[in-house]
């Protein structure tokens, strides 16, 4: 499945993109994420690989319209397929598209696919305190802050909080609804 938007287009991973992918070991990319082991292009083929072998985890590469050159990934992990939950995902991995919108265009994109194609009831995340840039773009998307995980994040000698936040269907569905009367 592909996914379009007005400058991106959320699809496949794909063995060429792995190049790319390795953007993540960039150290100002990493305080952003869970991961905190260094990735080889090995490591980054396997992961790429088994990636659509399981039903928990639906990972999509961001990647620009025109070119298909890949600027990120975002997905849905921990996949509930019962409850109807899943925690949302988003690397833009290219620091050159930071600030630049992609960032809420994939989140909204990847919210839609959740919502409307896999009817999911809830998507959540986890956001640590100093992504600034992130929180915005959470809450601007519809996700609501509803809890704080306290000094859970280590990070060059000191701990941060991290944000829980989250988001159901029927908010999803009111602020879409909502937008499409604003247009």
């Amino acid at each position: 499945m592909v996914l379009r938007g007005e400058r991106i287009i959320l699809r496949p991973v794909e063995l060429s993109d792995i190049d790319r992918l390795l953007n993540i070991n960039d150290e100002e990319v990493r305080q952003y994420l869970l991961s905190v082991f260094p990735l080889n292009k090995i490591r980054e083929e396997e992961w790429v690989k088994n990636l659509y072998t399981g039903q928990r985890d639906i990972v999509f590469a961001i990647a620009m319209a025109e070119t298909n050159q890949l600027v990120g990934t975002t997905g849905l992990h921990s996949i509930d397929w019962v409850n109807r939950c899943a925690e949302f995902g988003i690397a833009v991995t290219d620091k050159s598209y930071w600030n630049s919108g992609l960032g809420t265009q994939a989140t909204q994109l990847t919210l839609r696919y959740a919502f409307e194609y896999l009817n999911m009831n809830r998507v959540q995340l986890r956001v640590y305190e100093y992504n600034h840039r992130a929180i915005h773009v959470y809450e601007k998307c519809g996700f609501v802050r509803e809890g704080i995980l306290r000094k859970a994040r280590y990070l060059k000698g000191e701990y941060y909080d991290v944000i829980v936040m989250g988001i159901l269907a029927k908010e999803y569905f009111s602020k879409r609804s909502s937008a499409q009367y604003s247009e």
